[in-house]
C-alpha cells in the first residue's frame, strides 16, 4: 500500500476532513506528533473522543491517552497493514476494519449516470429527506456551509441514497454515503459518488481522500481509488 509520506499526508487530510464533517460547536482537534485527538465535546456517532495513530509505538500511544484520563468510551483508530493485536491485551476491542483510500482527480473522468442525483439546497428539501429516512441524513445546521455539499439520489421520485463531501484546499473528502437496502446493487451509490466527484473537480478539487468500509471497498476501487492503508477502529470502554 502507500509509503510513509503518502500515508502521513492522507491521514492528515482524513483527520481534517473527518473533524470538519463531524465537528460540533465545542469540538477541538489536538496533535501529539503522530497521535491525533478529535475531542468532539459531545457524542458523535457513538464516541465523544477519537484517537488516530500511525507510525508510533503502542506503549507511547497508551501512555499519552492515559494521561488525558478520558472518562467516557472512546475510539482508537490505528493505520496499519497488520492487525494491532497489542492493543487487545490493554482492553481495546475491534469495532470495524476499514480502508484509507486516495484518488488523483487530474486524470480522472466519468460521465454522469442516468440516475437522478442532485445537490440539496434548501432546508425544506433536507427536512423531507430526513423524514423519509427517519434520521439526520442531512445536517440542517451545516446545510449552508460553503465547504460542505449534501447530495440525494432518487428513484421514481423517492429518495434512495444520500451522501456529502467537504472540499478543503483542493482535496475532496466523501462522507456519509448511504443507499437504502431495497436500492442496493443498482449502481445508485456509484452514480452518487461520481456526481459528487465531478462537481468537486469542477470546483477545483485535484485529489480525494476517503475512508471506506469493507462493504464499500469494491465500489471505490471501481471508481479508481487506491488503498493507502488499512484502518483498525478499536473501542475502549470507560
Amino acid at each position: 500500500m502507500g509509503g510513509k509520506t503518502e500515508l502521513k499526508k492522507a491521514v492528515d487530510f482524513f483527520v481534517r476532513g473527518e473533524f470538519y464533517c463531524s465537528r460540533q460547536p465545542a469540538s477541538q482537534v489536538h496533535d501529539y506528533d503522530s497521535i491525533k485527538h478529535l475531542a468532539f465535546g459531545t457524542n458523535v456517532d457513538g464516541r465523544t473522543d477519537e484517537f488516530i495513530v500511525y507510525h508510533t509505538n503502542p506503549a507511547h500511544v497508551i501512555n499519552t491517552i492515559n494521561k488525558l484520563d478520558i472518562k467516557k468510551d472512546y475510539w482508537l483508530t490505528v493505520f496499519s497493514d497488520e492487525e494491532p493485536y497489542c492493543y487487545y491485551a490493554k482492553g481495546y476491542t475491534i469495532k470495524s476494519t476499514e480502508f484509507l483510500m486516495a484518488l488523483d482527480l487530474d486524470s480522472w473522468s466519468f460521465e454522469t449516470e442516468n440516475e437522478i442525483i442532485k445537490c440539496v439546497k434548501t432546508e425544506e428539501e433536507a427536512r423531507r429527506i430526513n423524514y423519509f429516512f427517519n434520521k439526520s441524513a442531512i445536517d440542517l445546521e451545516k446545510l449552508n456551509d460553503p465547504n460542505l455539499h449534501f447530495y440525494i439520489g432518487e428513484e421514481n421520485g423517492h429518495p434512495a441514497s444520500y451522501g456529502s463531501y467537504a472540499l478543503l484546499d483542493k482535496t475532496v473528502f466523501l462522507n456519509n454515503v448511504f443507499t437504502s437496502k431495497i436500492h442496493r446493487g443498482k449502481g445508485m451509490a456509484t452514480a452518487l459518488c461520481r456526481k459528487m466527484l465531478i462537481d468537486a473537480k469542477q470546483e477545483g478539487a485535484v485529489q480525494s481522500v476517503l475512508v471506506s468500509s469493507e462493504m464499500g471497498h469494491p465500489l471505490y476501487l471501481k471508481l479508481g481509488y487506491r488503498d493507502v492503508s488499512k484502518m483498525w477502529v478499536l473501542e475502549r470502554k470507560s
